[in-house]
């Protein structure tokens, strides 16, 4: 491994003691036979299964990795984040740790990061994924381009290669919620395409359920787009013209027909509504006036425990 390296290997884990005896045999094969600088970078995301004491096993028996143990469980972006600041490549490739986006694909990548291209992200050939998982995928992705419509095509893989300059551009957003997909497909970075293996997960347990799916879904809307606000606008607005047209229709019926619409039906169906718009209101309103206040407060992103280089 180079103190100087050309590529870095960033690898988030997060439980995942099982696997990471793998994991690091296969990457340093793959990463030997690139033929050029490299070191792997392995961020544990306050793993409780072991999994970061069995890496610093495999390091001290001789694996040629950087590990990177952070205080808790801050979530996987933060932990990538962790990665792409300590590593130090000039091109830096993201993988999971579940070895369902296989190592030996990491040339493919790096032959597609042309000199014109500063992104390369992937697609996977057959998804091997439960059919909850791949459902929960495929709304948050569908969703995500219904929010930023056609200027932005998303791209929501974790597995990536992109320049250093990529990570620059990436730390001058301040969005307390970075989602990196989200993030570099924003910036409209020259980037490319393309296919990739994917295989089924042999052991441990996948970390996206699909309320965990569905929770992104809601911090996408939430962190990247007005539209709940926008949507609740339109609402009240759509809420008032319904009031003005029941009252002119009581009063015409009233005035025209001497007919006094009377009762506590009406009265409650007209308040239930109401109360509905303005909860629903508050709500949203909430949920931008919080991660505002998350904002304010700038804690930082995650907290490092150990780095043993």
């Amino acid at each position: 491994m180079d103190t100087n390296p050309e590529i870095s290997i960033v690898v988030p884990v997060y439980n995942e003691e099982p696997i990471v005896e793998e994991l690091c045999l296969r990457l340093k094969k793959v990463c030997d036979g690139l033929n050029r600088s490299y070191e792997i970078v392995i961020v544990d995301d306050g793993s409780d299964d072991g999994s970061f004491e069995k890496l610093q096993r495999i390091k001290e028996a001789g694996g040629t990795m950087r590990l990177v143990q952070l205080t808790r469980n801050f979530g996987q972006q933060s932990a990538v984040l962790a990665g792409f600041r300590i590593s130090r490549g000039k091109i830096v490739v993201q993988l999971d740790s579940d070895l369902q986006n296989p190592p030996e694909e990491i040339p493919k990548l790096l032959a597609a990061l042309t000199r014109d291209i500063d992104l390369v992200t992937t697609v996977h050939k057959k998804r091997q994924d439960g059919l909850m998982r791949v459902l929960g995928s495929k709304l948050l992705c569908r969703f995500g381009q219904m929010l930023f419509g056609d200027a932005v095509k998303l791209n929501l893989s974790s597995f990536r290669a992109m320049r250093r300059s990529v990570i620059d551009k990436i730390e001058t957003c301040r969005d307390r919620s970075r989602y990196m997909a989200v993030l570099m497909s924003w910036m409209g970075l020259p980037s490319v395409e393309i296919e990739v293996e994917h295989h089924v997960r042999k052991k441990g347990t996948t970390k996206y359920s699909f309320l965990t799916l569905f929770k992104l879904s809601w911090d996408l809307v939430t962190g990247y787009s007005n539209l709940p606000l926008r949507f609740v606008t339109y609402l009240g607005l759509f809420g008032a013209l319904m009031g003005f047209l029941m009252m002119a229709f009581l009063l015409y019926q009233r005035m025209a027909n001497g007919i006094l619409i009377e009762g506590f039906i009406v009265l409650s169906a007209v308040f239930a509504f109401f109360a509905g718009v303005q909860l629903l209101s508050i709500g949203f309103l909430g949920e931008y006036l919080g991660r505002v206040h998350s904002q304010i407060q700038d804690r930082p992103d995650y907290i490092v425990e150990k780095v043993i280089k």
